[in-house]
């Protein structure tokens, strides 16, 4: 989750983002910070406690939000948020981005580079309604063709 958006940061921010992410990282290594302060986090949108591991990411692998697309520039968010609140503001962060992006061409290259990301999520990929799942343009951008099912969001059409 540490994708940076330079472009709309001026050098100085970058310089801190870059700070914060290499003390959090020195933090790890070093091993002071205990495993109870690695993992509880209440979601600073609905206040839902969850597990976040991204401070015990380096031995673990990575952690969940990782494995959502990092498109929100870091300056964004004041706090971790939950997985369902994250992707809600991911999904809304996509919208606006494929909104000013135009042309479909642009909208492809958007998403092209989360193609690899094959997990779906909710409120990012797909949504559902009256129990059934609505896949987004997103979802379709990412997928790079069209199905031929006459999808509501299709981005081939």
């Amino acid at each position: 989750m540490y994708n940076v958006d330079i472009e709309s940061m001026t050098k100085p921010v970058v310089e801190e983002q870059i700070v914060k992410i290499e003390e959090n990282t020195e933090s790890v290594a070093q091993g002071s910070l205990k495993p109870a302060e690695q993992v509880a986090k209440q979601c600073s949108e609905c206040q839902a406690e969850f597990g976040c591991g991204v401070v015990a990411a380096s031995e673990q692998g990575g952690c969940w939000c990782e494995d959502l697309p990092a498109i929100i520039p870091l300056d964004t968010l004041s706090d971790c948020l939950c997985k369902t609140c994250l992707a809600k503001v991911i999904g809304a962060e996509i919208l606006k981005q494929l909104n000013a992006a135009g042309s479909p061409k642009a909208r492809l290259a958007l998403a092209e580079p989360f193609r690899h990301q094959k997990e779906l999520v909710e409120n990012i990929d797909f949504t559902i309604e009256d129990g059934r799942y609505v896949f987004s343009e997103w979802y379709h951008l990412k997928r790079a063709r069209c199905c031929g099912n006459g999808c509501r969001h299709c981005a081939y059409k």
